[in-house]
């Protein structure tokens, strides 16, 4: 026996601009079709329709990332009924609402936020204020790590500087007396920071006096205080005696409010700081983890959107102790003189 179809449901439907001109509140469960985009939304009884997610918009996000074609978007365009109505158009406090309550429905890597920083003098560079965007590289990528724990949800963040910066003026990648750790005895590290970590060791001098006027000065002080230092297992070279060309020593050490990513963040893997027999590896200890925004190496990775800058990371090689690592213009891993002048600083942090 044939089946007879007696009655039909008929989801409401309209174009967009008008649904999103009246705005209304859709029942818990009452669904809407977009005639010109397709889009459908689904009601709660509480959230105005601009505020809701599209079903199909969002799984055409999803199937972009999962091909490593998604190029992210604006939150504060996207999101901007909720930001306007509950945080007066502030999108770094509607995030840190976001973030703190553990809400990521809607974002994801690649998306990006702009912050507004200030004018300052960097290095002996002037900078004007402007406006940086900065892309989302993972989302609690360390929560629950490290020897203190993160215990807080966290966004991390990437952006490059404009400016380029050498990873210390000599070409010297060991650590000193008080700073037994390349990274955080380098140029960069100040730089980025705003502090005086100017030294020397047997390789010549390292470091630099960015006191109180680094690129984390340049930030408003509400984000500065939404920076998590993540504490990071790195290797220690520095002996008061000879220039070392591999790590001879490893611990816990905070990474610094801004830092550049490692090579495991950046490529997966340690590469030119991965020792093939012997002590060291201490990179491979982490709790490093690979940015999903470096997944792929191309323009939606780590050329970050077709850019092809070559910039620093935090990673040391081995058997040397002139280089620093970094990643190429072209996508794939690299290491130059530590003093090269042409390579720009990342600004990560994450973001609580």
């Amino acid at each position: 026996m044939a089946d007879t179809i007696t009655k039909r449901i008929r989801m409401r439907q309209g174009d967009s601009a008008t649904a999103r001109a009246y705005n209304e509140v859709l029942r818990q469960g009452e669904a809407f079709f977009e005639t010109d985009t397709g889009d459908i939304k689904v009601g709660d009884g509480e959230t105005k329709y601009n505020s809701l997610l599209g079903i199909v918009s969002e799984s055409k996000i999803a199937q972009a990332i999962a091909n490593g074609t998604y190029m992210g978007k604006d939150l504060a365009v996207k999101f901007k009924a909720e930001i306007d109505l509950l945080y007066k158009g502030d999108v770094v406090d509607w995030l840190h609402a976001r973030v703190q309550s553990g809400n990521f429905t809607g974002i994801y890597p690649f998306d990006y936020i702009h912050i507004n920083t200030n004018a300052g003098t960097v290095a002996g560079v002037s900078i004007p204020a402007k406006s940086r965007k900065f892309i989302i590289a993972g989302i609690n990528l360390y929560k629950g790590t490290g020897e203190q724990e993160i215990t807080q949800n966290h966004i991390t963040m990437f952006a490059l500087a404009d400016e380029k910066v050498t990873w210390n003026d000599v070409n010297n990648n060991n650590g000193t007396a008080a700073n037994e750790y390349p990274w955080k005895a380098s140029k960069l590290y100040a730089v980025l920071n705003g502090i005086n970590n100017a030294s020397s060791n047997k390789v010549g001098a390292c470091g630099f006096n960015a006191a109180g006027a680094g690129y984390l000065q340049l930030f408003p002080t509400k984000v500065q205080n939404l920076m998590l230092n993540q504490q990071v297992h790195m290797g220690k070279r520095y002996s008061s005696t000879a220039v070392l060309t591999d790590d001879n020593s490893q611990g816990w050490t905070e990474r610094g409010k801004l830092f550049a990513p490692s090579e495991i963040e950046a490529y997966g893997c340690a590469i030119h700081a991965y020792k093939i027999s012997g002590a060291g590896n201490s990179e491979q200890y982490g709790p490093w983890c690979h940015w999903p925004i470096f997944r792929n190496a191309g323009n939606t990775g780590r050329l970050i959107y077709a850019n092809r800058a070559t910039f620093w990371l935090c990673s040391v090689p081995f058997g040397v102790s002139t280089l620093a690592c970094n990643v190429n213009g072209s996508g794939t891993a690299d290491c130059d003189n530590s003093s090269t002048t042409w390579l720009r600083a990342p600004l990560c942090f994450h973001f609580a």
